[in-house]
């Protein structure tokens, strides 16, 4: 057999494709995943959590929702990889501008991006952060994962 005949293997580690392709494999998981079972929230946060962070283990360093506060001056960790944030963080900075705008933020080392309910409120935002830069690519991607919170009623938390 020559030379020119031969092929390279196929790669078949996720990690391997390019990033379009990571999110487009999420995407299809979940999807399928999703279309078997009532939405919940709080289910679709944990595996969207766990799917990104398998994907995207290397280059992320951390990724997880923050979920708001019911007086919106701040955001309770929630599910997160590879740990869960230690303590509540206030709604300002980057993760409020993300709220304000509707729009995901990325950045040089972090991306936020707000989740909307059923009725166009934010009730929580995600976070991930990397030790490459982040772009629109990744803000496109990550929009379009969070969608089908969109069709959830989420009821805002009761104060205790």
């Amino acid at each position: 057999m020559n030379e020119e005949n031969k092929r390279e293997p196929v790669k078949k580690d996720i990690r391997e494709r390019p990033t379009r392709a990571r999110y487009d494999k999420i995407k299809s998981t979940l999807d399928m995943k999703w279309r078997r079972r009532a939405l919940q929230s709080e289910r679709m946060t944990r595996e969207l959590a766990d799917a990104l962070w398998d994907s995207f283990e290397n280059p992320w360093t951390w990724c997880g929702f923050w979920l708001l506060q019911p007086d919106g001056k701040a955001f309770q960790p929630g599910p997160a990889r590879p740990a869960p944030a230690p303590a509540a963080i206030p709604a300002e900075g980057a993760v409020a501008e993300a709220l304000r705008s509707g729009d995901a933020k990325p950045g040089q080392t972090t991306i936020f991006v707000p989740i909307f309910d059923k009725n166009a409120r934010v009730w929580a935002a995600f976070e991930a952060r990397s030790s490459v830069a982040f772009d629109d690519m990744d803000a496109r991607w990550l929009e379009r994962l969070f969608k089908p919170f969109q069709t959830i009623e989420k009821l805002p938390p009761q104060p205790l």
